[in-house]
């Protein structure tokens, strides 16, 4: 049976992968990140997404413990209502691309580079804005522009 990467790179074209999280002017090292994984650039057109529908920046799908990450980045200040908003519709993209059968971990990853006001940060906080994904709700992680992954990895 094929891995998660696998299963997942063969609903992807080739040229919607990355090899650097940066969008915005925030960026995510990938440094330390172990086993089989790819990078999905959400911006790719032939994704078939539309710019009315909404979408988080990047995917992360790695064999390492079957993760999935939906990655918001923003440069300066963390705005909660846009990044749930955004993060749900990655979350929306993963569902259709992860086979049904497979148990993935979810983590929705807001990054961020400006303020993390204490407002913004218990809206985060709220059950209300967790992001659901297959039946179960997860809360809004996050992690400032420049850090690695693999913090959120373990």
């Amino acid at each position: 049976m094929a891995g998660l990467v696998e299963s997942v790179r063969s609903k992807v074209a080739e040229r919607c992968l990355a090899t650097r999280c940066r969008a915005q002017g925030c960026s995510v090292n990938m440094n330390g990140v172990r086993g089989d994984h790819i990078l999905i650039n959400m911006d790719c057109r032939s994704l078939g997404i539309g710019r009315q529908d909404g979408r988080c920046d990047f995917i992360f799908v790695s064999d390492d413990g079957d993760r999935v990450v939906a990655l918001e980045l923003k440069r300066g200040d963390l705005d909660a209502s846009y990044v749930v908003e955004q993060l749900r519709a990655g979350a929306r993209f993963v569902e259709r691309i992860v086979p049904r059968g497979v148990d993935v971990n979810f983590v929705p990853l807001a990054v961020y580079g400006g303020k993390f006001h204490r407002k913004e940060r218990e809206e985060l906080l709220k059950r209300a804005n967790w992001i659901g994904f297959r039946g179960k709700r997860f809360q809004v992680d996050s992690l400032r522009c420049g850090r690695g992954i693999v913090e959120k990895l373990k």
